[in-house]
Order: C-alpha cells, then sequence, then structure tokens
C-alpha cells in the first residue's frame, strides 16, 4: 500500500497531467491551422508544451504541465489588443507584393522591408501619398504605379481569437480528467501484482 501511495499514485497523476496537455497541444494545433492564416510553419510549431516528470520527492500539488507558445504574437492573439506602429506607421503589405497576388500569398522576397532597403531618390522604391499613402514603384513598360506598402495605419486592433481557451475547455472538465485519471491509475495499479 505504502507503493501505491508513494510511487504509483504520483506516476498516475502525471500521466493525467500530460495527457491532457498533449490533447490541449493537439486542439490548439487543429484550431490554428482551421482559424488562422497560415503562410509557414513558424506558427504551428510555435505551440509547445513541457510535460511533467515523474519525480519521487515531488508532492502531489507540484506536479502540472504546460502548454503554450514560444511566439511574440500568439499571447496578443488569444486576448485581442491593439498592435501599435513601432516607429511612425505600419507598412501593411497589399496584394500587389504578395506571390498569387492574394491576401494569404507569402510576401515576396524581393518586396520585403529588410530588402527594400532605402526609399526615395536612388531606389526604385519610393513614398507617396495618393488616396493614401504608401510606399509604391513603377512596374511595366508603362511604367505603372504599384503600391506596394500601406502605410496608413498608426495602429489597429485584433479581435480575440481564443484559441488557447477553446483548446483547453473540454481538458479542464472534472469528468474529463476523471476518466482520463482513471485510466492511468488502472493502468499503474496492474503492477502491483
Amino acid at each position: 500500500m505504502n507503493r501505491v501511495c508513494k510511487e504509483l499514485l504520483p506516476k498516475a497523476i502525471v500521466a493525467t497531467v500530460n495527457t491532457c496537455a498533449k490533447g490541449s497541444l493537439a486542439r490548439s494545433r487543429k484550431i490554428v491551422k482551421e482559424d488562422f492564416t497560415l503562410r509557414n510553419v513558424y506558427t504551428k510549431n510555435s505551440l509547445i508544451m513541457w510535460a511533467s516528470k515523474y519525480k519521487p520527492s515531488r508532492s502531489i500539488d507540484k506536479i502540472n504541465a504546460i502548454v503554450g507558445t514560444k511566439s511574440s504574437y500568439l499571447p496578443l492573439q488569444e486576448t485581442g489588443g491593439v498592435v501599435r506602429a513601432r516607429r511612425q506607421r505600419i507598412p501593411i503589405p497589399t496584394t500587389a507584393a504578395r506571390r498569387g497576388k492574394t491576401k494569404a500569398g507569402v510576401v515576396a522576397p524581393d518586396y520585403r522591408m529588410s530588402k527594400i532597403g532605402r526609399i526615395g531618390r536612388g531606389s526604385k522604391f519610393f513614398y507617396m501619398r495618393l488616396r493614401k499613402p504608401g510606399i509604391f514603384m513603377r512596374q511595366g513598360k508603362a511604367k505603372r504605379l504599384i503600391m506596394i506598402r500601406d502605410l496608413s495605419l498608426r495602429s489597429y486592433r485584433i479581435q480575440p481569437t481564443k484559441w488557447h481557451s477553446r483548446s483547453t475547455e473540454y481538458f479542464k472538465k472534472r469528468g474529463t480528467m476523471e476518466r482520463i485519471f482513471v485510466h492511468h491509475a488502472k493502468r499503474q495499479l496492474a503492477k502491483v501484482r
């Protein structure tokens, strides 16, 4: 009985916590894939889990697993908020700067802010204020004006997506955790015989 209390019960609790965290991580990835416009794998791969490990001397109330993200912008997506310009304006890429000429397309390497460099005299990119202020370039034989970056906003509001809260709702329920615990406790008790 002493072995059950000191070793097998904490192992069952660790397994329960880790199973709930893995399920929450899988749901987070699914929600992010469905709700977000993913242009690369960084956002999906930034979701991580720190699993709990069994330690004989650890108290039961200190057993925990953490599911979260290592990216800087996903917490803001969770709660919502305002993104403010670092300098004067936010350079939002237009569809002309994206591959496939769609909002979901990746910004072409030639039109990224790091590649644009200096704007103005001696550069193919220049600042202009037509209907909206922006970074423009001339393209084609007719030297048509094309807006590459829209500079009309100083800030914009992000609506909360609750991608993380929605993923943990199922695993927060008492019945769900009880079922998972009973499953892992039975596996640990089978070792006693």
